[in-house]
């Protein structure tokens, strides 16, 4: 299907850090938490909204990335242009430059292999289920990993209001581990390139927390590997 999505770049006087991502989003969330805005945090007034987030948050390159798809595309393009400076982390950033685009995209599954890389850690694993990882030989790791890339799609689907009518084949080419801190509290995540049959936008995340730019994918080419 094709899925409205709104990149938004801003590019401030001080380059931005990846770790500051957490309050990146956080002061949006701040700064916008009157507007009624559900979709920024994916809580409402009943608690956390189980939902894949229609806006997620992300620094690369010194720069501050905010992509909307679907409906968060409406609300990002009415509070991008009010984002004058960030406030992050008692640290004041001038936005000097930027750009919003908005495109239409391909989204779902297709009936040839995509490769895609992560370029932000994948937490693929909670605390449960990495004990029970680690137990497992080399094949039976990647075969796990491979069968959650395949649960992420199809949750990430479902809130994206896709219907998948087509079996998900994914293959993992690489990958390594990564300690990952949040919060003061520690994740295992994982680097690395791997196949679908499935369209997956650019900067799009999967996995848990991606909302916090965690699990962002993007797209490679026979040549980049």
């Amino acid at each position: 299907m094709k899925l409205k999505t709104m990149y938004c770049k801003l590019k401030t006087d001080k380059p931005l850090k990846k770790s500051q991502t957490p309050y990146l989003r956080g002061y949006i969330l701040n700064k916008f938490d009157k507007c009624g805005y559900e979709i920024l945090h994916n809580h409402s007034g009943n608690g956390f909204i189980y939902s894949y987030p229609k806006i997620q948050y992300k620094i690369m390159g010194g720069n501050a990335y905010i992509i909307g798809m679907d409906e968060g595309t409406n609300i990002l393009g009415g509070i991008v242009l009010e984002l004058r400076e960030l406030e992050l982390n008692h640290e004041t950033y001038k936005v000097i430059d930027g750009y919003i685009s908005v495109k239409s995209e391909e989204f779902g599954v297709c009936d040839d292999l995509k490769k895609y890389k992560f370029i932000a850690p994948w937490i693929a694993l909670n605390e449960k289920n990495y004990s029970s990882y680690k137990k497992l030989n080399e094949n039976e790791r990647k075969e796990k990993l491979e069968k959650i890339i395949i649960g992420n799609l199809l949750s990430m689907s479902k809130y994206l209001n896709y219907t998948v009518d087509k079996k998900i084949e994914a293959n993992i080419l690489e990958y390594h581990e990564v300690p990952v801190n949040y919060k003061r509290t520690k994740f295992i995540g994982f680097f690395g390139k791997f196949e679908v049959n499935f369209n997956i936008p650019n900067l799009f995340g999967i996995g848990g927390k991606v909302s916090k730019g965690f699990g962002s994918v993007v797209s490679l080419r026979d040549d980049d590997l």
